[in-house]
C-alpha cells in the first residue's frame, strides 16, 4: 500500500469525490487566473502598473482550499505541492515577492504537475507521483527572494498548536529565564494549565472565504455535527469503544473542512476535540458523562458559529471556554482512572524519569542511504522540554515536523507514532541526517516549551549495511521504553496522519518507489473509483423546478391544441357524402331520350348545373383528401403529444427527486432537545425516531425545523409527566417522544407523539375563556378534538409557570402559520391520561400538484387527486335533508352534500340553472370526515403548477393557489379540509370569494 493510501483515514474516504470534483475547478480557476498574471508580466510590469490584489488573492485562496482538503483527506504530495504553490502567491500579494516570467513560468509547471497528481488520484486513488522538482523550483524562486515560507506543509502548523512563536521565544533562553520557568515565583499568580487563551490568541479566520465554499462548509458541517451529537447522546455510548473512533472521525472532518477554507478558530476547536477523542481510543477507553457534556459544549459553541456564518452575523463564540473545560474534564477522567490503576501508573511514572537513548548503530546503518554528499551530518538531537505544558506531545510532533522539512527524521524516542497520545513528555531524543549547521538547528526548534535542547554529531560510518529500506524508515519502530508498551497495543492512524508534512520531505528517496509498489495489495489495484458528484446552488434547483412546471403548462397546452385540432377536421363520413352526392349528379345525367325539345332545353340548362356542381365536387373531394392526410398527421401529433408527457413526467420526477432529501438528519437533531429538557426538568425521555429515510422536499425541511422543535419542546415540557407521577399512574417512569414520517398517497406524514398525560379539555376550556377566544355558548357545542384546536391561536398557554423552554403562548400559532405556509395542515389529537399526536401532512413537492379540473358555477377549480374518494352519479331526488344540510346515501354511508355557491360567495354569482335530473358529485375525504362536492361537469385529470395568490386573496379560506390551464384560463385550487371546515359552519360565516 502507497505511503498516501496508507494515512487516509477511513472516515476521509467519502470525500474523495468531493476532492476530486472541487479540486478540478480550482486547478481550472487558477489556471485561467495565471493566464491573467502572465499578460500583466507581458504588459504591465515594465510600466510600472501595480499588480491586481485580488488577482492574487484568489489564487491564494483556491490553492488554499486544495491545501486544506488535501491535508484533511491525508494526500502529503498533493498537499505538500500545493502548499508551496501557495506561499508563492501569498509572497507575492505581501509585496516580498517579485512576480516575473519566469516566477509564472515555474507555477505553471508546478500547477500542471498538481493536475497530474489529481488525475492519477483519481485512475489509482493514490498521489505517489513524485513532484520533488516543482516543489524544488519553487523553493529556489522563494530563496532568491527572500521570501522563503517555514511552515508545514498542512498549514501553520504553530498556530494549530499553540499560536505563533515570538521573535524572543525563538531564541535560546537565558538562564535566569529557564529558572522562571521552571519554578515560578511563589508571589506571582497561578496558571491555569488548561487556560486555552493562549492557544487561540494568535489563531485567525480569513477575512474572505468564497460563499461557494461558504455553502458547502455549511452544510456539511451541520451535517457532521448532527451526527456527533447522534452518537454523544446514545445511550450505549460508554460500552461502544468503536462509537469513540467515529467521533474522532467527525470532528476530523469538521477540522479539515473549516481549516481548508481558512476558518482556523473552529478548525482548531475541532482539531483539540480530535485529539482527546484520540487519546481515548487509543487507550481503549470510553467516555465519561462529564467528558461527553464538555464535548457536547464544543458541539453547541460550532453550532452557534454556525448560526452566525449563516445568517451573516459576527459572533463572539467562546472557544477558548469550551476548549479549556474539555482538556479540564479529560484530565480529571485520566486522573481518575490512573487512580484506578495505581501500581502501572507508579511503574510508568517511574520508567518515564529514566534517561531516553536511540541506539546508534542502529542510526548509523538507517542514514547509509540518506547521505547525498560530504555535507551530509548525521545527528543525535535531545531537546528537554518545559513541564507541565499542555498538549505536550502534539509540541514534540511538531519539532520532528519542523526538523524532517530540512532534512529526514530517522528515528525518535518515544516514537512518532506515540508523541500524539503521550500527555507528560520531559525530552524526545531525534536521530537527524541533515546538512544544517547546529545555529539554524538551534533556531528551528526553540519553540515555546522547549527548555535546552543538545546537539551529537555522530561518525558517518559508510560501510554500515542499511538493515531497513529508506522508503519505510519511519515506519519501523525504535526499541520504545516501557512506558509505550501500552500504545503499541492500538494503531494510531490519525497520529500517523499528522506526520504527513515530514512525509512530503523523504519523498525524494530513490528508494521509496519500488517499496510502495511492491507494499500494495491485489485489492487496491481493484478499487471501484469514486462516484462522481457535482454540487449545484439549490436556487438553480429551484429555477429547474419553475421551468418544468412551464414545461407542464406547455404539455397541457399541446393537448389543447390537439384536441381543438382534432375537433377542426372534419369527419371521416364526410367524404362518404360527396361520394353519394357525385352518383346523384351521375343520375341527373342519365338518358333524356323521348323528352320534347322543351323539356330537353330545360333539361339541358339542369345537367349544366349540375355539372358546375360535380365540378365543386371534385375539387372538395381533392381537399377532403387533403384533409385526410391533415387526419393521419393528427395521430403523428398526438403520439409526439404523448411522448412529449412522458419526458415532461421524467423531467418533472428528477427535479423532485434531485430535491429530495433524507427527513433523518433533522429528526436527529432533537434527540439533544429532549436531553436538555429532561435534564432540567428531571424527567426520564426516550426519544424514538422512525422513517428517518423519508425522503422530502429540501425546502420543506428548511421550513419544518422550528415547527418540530416546538413540537417536540411542547411534549417534553407539558406532555411527559415526572417519574414519580408517571409511576403513580401505573406507567413506566421513563417517557417516550415517537417521530414518525411515512408517505400517504401524494403527501407526507409526520408525527410527533408523546404517552404523556395528554391535554386537559377542562384546563383549555379555562385559557379559552380568560382570553376570550370563546363563549361558554361556544364551548358548551364544541367536542374535545374541537376544543383541542383551541390551542393553535395566538398567544395561548397552559403552562402555569413561565420557564426558559415554554409558557409564553408564543409557540404553537408560529407553528401553524408555518406549516401553512409550505401548503400544509396540522392537526392535534389528544386522550386525557395517555398522550398526544401532532400530526403534520404536506404535499410531496410545492410545485406540481395532480389535481382533478372541475367546472362549479361556471368557474373552473382544481381539486387535489390524492382528497378525491370517488365520483358518483345521483338522482336529485335521491337526496334527503339532515339537520338542516343535504345529504346523500352513497354506498350505504351518508354523506354531506355541499353546493360551492353556499360555501363561497361570488362577488358576481353565475346564474347556475337548478336542475332537477342527475347530480354530480366529487367526494372528498380529510382524514375520517367525508364531503360530497356538486359540480357542473368533470373536465378530466391535469397535472397543475402551483401558483400563489396576490397577497390581498391569500387569507381567503378553502383556496390554496391558483394554475394556468392549457388554454390560457386560470383555475382556482380548492383546499379540500378547509372547505369541509367551511361546510360545516353555518352560511353565515361563508367565505367572500
Amino acid at each position: 500500500m502507497s505511503d498516501s493510501t496508507a494515512m487516509r483515514d477511513d472516515c476521509s474516504d467519502d470525500l474523495l469525490a468531493d476532492f476530486l470534483d472541487e479540486s478540478t475547478q480550482l486547478i481550472e480557476r487558477i489556471n485561467e487566473r495565471l493566464m491573467e498574471l502572465e499578460q500583466w508580466v507581458q504588459d504591465e510590469a515594465s510600466s510600472g502598473v501595480v499588480i491586481d490584489e485580488a488577482l492574487l488573492n484568489d489564487m491564494f485562496r483556491s490553492a488554499h482550499s486544495i491545501k486544506g482538503l488535501s491535508a484533511m483527506l491525508g494526500l502529503p504530495r498533493i498537499n505538500g505541492l500545493t502548499h508551496n504553490i501557495e506561499n508563492v502567491f501569498d509572497a507575492a500579494r505581501r509585496g516580498q515577492l517579485t512576480i516575473e516570467r519566469h516566477v509564472v513560468g515555474v507555477v505553471y509547471a508546478s500547477v500542471d504537475r498538481l493536475s497530474e497528481l489529481i488525475d492519477h488520484l483519481r485512475d489509482t486513488q493514490s498521489d505517489d507521483l513524485d513532484c520533488e522538482t516543482q516543489i524544488a523550483a519553487i523553493t529556489e524562486v522563494l530563496v532568491a527572494g527572500g521570501a522563503l515560507k517555514e511552515q508545514g506543509a498542512q498549514g501553520d502548523v504553530d498556530d494549530a498548536f499553540g499560536g505563533s512563536v515570538s521573535p524572543a521565544l525563538s531564541e535560546p533562553t537565558t538562564q535566569t529565564e529557564k529558572e522562571s520557568i521552571v519554578e515560578p515565583a511563589k508571589d506571582s499568580p497561578l496558571v491555569d494549565p488548561f487556560d486555552c487563551t493562549e492557544m487561540f490568541a494568535e489563531v485567525r479566520d480569513e477575512a474572505e472565504v468564497p460563499a461557494k465554499y461558504m455553502a458547502i462548509f455549511l452544510d456539511e458541517t451541520e451535517l457532521s455535527l448532527d451526527e456527533m451529537t447522534d452518537l454523544l447522546l446514545d445511550s450505549n455510548l460508554a460500552t461502544q469503544i468503536e462509537s469513540v473512533r467515529t467521533l474522532m472521525c467527525t470532528s476530523h472532518r469538521i477540522k479539515g473542512s473549516a481549516a481548508s477554507i481558512g476558518l482556523n478558530r473552529p478548525a482548531k476547536l475541532a482539531h483539540m476535540m480530535e485529539d482527546v477523542l484520540q487519546r481515548h481510543r487509543d487507550a481503549e477507553k470510553t467516555l465519561d458523562p462529564f467528558l461527553v457534556d464538555a464535548l457536547l459544549g464544543c458541539v453547541d459553541a460550532l453550532r452557534v458559529y454556525l448560526k452566525g456564518l449563516r445568517s451573516g452575523e459576527t459572533l463572539d463564540v467562546d472557544f477558548v471556554s469550551c476548549a479549556s473545560e474539555l482538556l479540564a474534564v479529560e484530565a480529571d477522567c485520566l486522573s481518575s482512572s490512573e487512580e484506578a490503576e495505581e501500581p502501572a501508573t507508579e511503574e510508568e511514572v517511574v520508567v518515564s524519569e529514566q534517561p531516553r537513548s536511540l541506539d546508534t548503530q542502529e542510526l548509523q546503518q538507517l542514514a547509509v542511504s540518506h547521505f547525498e554528499d560530504e555535507a551530509s551530518r548525521l545527528l543525535l538531537i535531545r531537546v528537554q522540554l518545559t513541564s507541565n505544558i499542555p498538549l505536550v506531545g502534539l509540541k514534540a510532533q511538531l519539532l520532528c515536523e519542523k526538523l524532517a522539512r530540512q532534512g529526514t527524521v530517522l528515528l525518535t524516542n518515544p516514537k512518532r507514532s506515540e508523541l500524539d497520545t503521550i500527555s507528560e513528555l520531559s525530552e524526545v531524543l531525534i536521530g537527524f541526517v541533515t546538512k544544517l549547521e547546529d545555529s539554524v538547528i538551534h533556531s528551528i526548534v526553540n519553540v515555546s516549551g522547549v527548555r535546552e535542547v543538545s546537539i551529537q554529531q555522530l561518525k558517518r560510518d559508510l560501510n554500515a549495511t542499511s538493515k531497513v529500506p529508506a522508503a519505510v524508515v519511519e515506519a519501523t519502530p525504535v526499541q520504545a521504553p516501557p512506558v509505550a508498551v501500552k500504545a503499541e497495543k492500538v494503531e494510531a492512524p490519525v497520529a500517523k496522519q499528522d506526520v504527513k508534512p515530514a512525509e512530503v520531505s523523504e519523498a525524494k528517496v530513490p528508494e521509496a518507489k519500488p517499496v510502495a509498489a511492491s507494499a500494495g495489495k491485489p485489492a487496491e489495484a481493484n478499487h471501484a473509483k469514486p462516484a462522481e458528484t457535482l454540487r449545484v446552488d439549490i436556487e438553480r434547483l429551484d429555477q429547474l423546478m419553475n421551468l418544468a412546471g412551464q414545461l407542464v403548462i406547455s404539455k397541457a397546452r399541446f393537448n389543447q391544441l390537439g384536441e381543438n385540432l382534432r375537433d377542426a377536421v372534419p369527419h371521416k363520413q364526410c367524404q362518404q357524402w360527396l361520394d353519394s352526392t357525385e352518383l346523384m349528379c351521375e343520375k341527373l345525367l342519365g338518358n333524356t331520350a323521348g323528352k320534347s325539345k322543351k323539356e330537353s332545353k330545360e333539361l339541358a340548362e339542369v345537367h349544366a348545373q349540375v355539372r358546375k356542381i360535380q365540378q365543386n365536387l371534385t375539387a372538395i373531394t381533392k381537399e377532403m383528401r387533403r384533409m385526410d392526410s391533415i387526419r393521419t398527421g393528427m395521430t403523428s401529433f398526438f403520439d409526439a403529444v404523448h411522448q412529449l408527457d412522458r419526458v415532461t413526467d421524467g423531467i418533472q420526477k428528477t427535479i423532485m427527486d434531485t430535491r429530495m432529501v433524507p427527513i433523518g438528519p433533522l429528526f436527529g437533531r432533537f434527540r439533544r432537545v429532549v436531553r436538555d429538557i429532561s435534564r432540567t426538568n428531571g424527567k426520564e425521555i426516550t426519544l424514538e425516531i422512525n422513517g428517518e429515510k423519508t425522503e422530502l422536499d429540501k425546502r420543506m425541511i428548511d421550513e419544518l425545523g422550528d415547527p418540530l422543535i416546538h413540537m417536540v419542546r411542547n411534549s417534553a415540557d407539558h406532555g411527559i409527566e415526572s417519574p414519580e407521577d408517571r409511576i403513580k399512574t401505573g406507567k413506566a417512569p421513563c417517557g417516550t417522544i415517537t417521530l414518525n414520517a411515512f408517505h400517504r398517497g401524494n403527501s407526507i406524514v409526520i408525527q410527533a407523539i408523546d404517552d404523556g398525560r395528554g391535554l386537559s379539555r377542562d384546563k383549555i376550556s379555562k385559557k379559552a375563556l380568560e382570553k376570550g377566544l370563546v363563549t361558554q355558548q361556544d364551548l358548551d357545542r364544541m367536542s374535545d378534538q374541537q376544543i383541542y384546536q383551541l390551542i393553535w391561536e395566538p398567544g395561548f398557554s397552559t403552562a402555569e409557570a413561565i420557564t426558559e423552554i415554554s409558557g409564553r403562548g408564543m409557540g404553537m400559532d408560529i407553528v401553524r402559520a408555518k406549516i401553512e405556509s409550505i401548503n400544509g395542515v396540522v392537526e392535534v389529537d389528544s386522550k386525557h391520561g395517555e398522550g398526544t399526536v401532532f400530526t403534520i401532512k404536506l404535499p410531496l413537492t410545492m410545485a406540481i400538484l395532480p389535481s382533478l379540473m372541475a367546472r362549479i358555477d361556471g368557474d373552473l377549480f382544481s381539486i387535489p387527486v390524492e382528497s378525491i374518494v370517488e365520483i358518483v352519479c345521483l338522482r336529485r331526488t335521491e337526496l334527503r335533508t339532515v339537520h338542516g344540510k343535504e345529504t346523500a346515501m352513497v354506498r350505504g354511508r351518508p354523506v354531506s352534500v355541499v353546493e360551492l355557491h353556499n360555501t363561497f360567495h361570488w362577488s358576481q354569482p353565475t346564474q347556475r340553472s337548478v336542475s332537477q335530473g342527475d347530480v354530480t358529485m366529487i367526494i372528498i375525504r380529510n382524514d375520517s370526515r367525508e364531503m360530497g362536492l356538486v359540480v357542473d361537469g368533470i373536465l378530466g385529470e391535469e397535472d397543475v403548477v402551483v401558483k400563489s395568490l396576490a397577497e390581498n386573496y391569500q387569507n381567503v379560506e378553502g383556496i390554496a393557489g391558483a394554475c394556468v390551464l392549457g388554454n390560457g384560463r386560470v383555475a382556482l385550487i380548492l383546499d379540500p379540509a378547509a372547505v369541509i371546515d367551511l361546510a360545516v359552519r353555518s352560511p353565515m360565516e361563508a367565505t367572500v370569494c
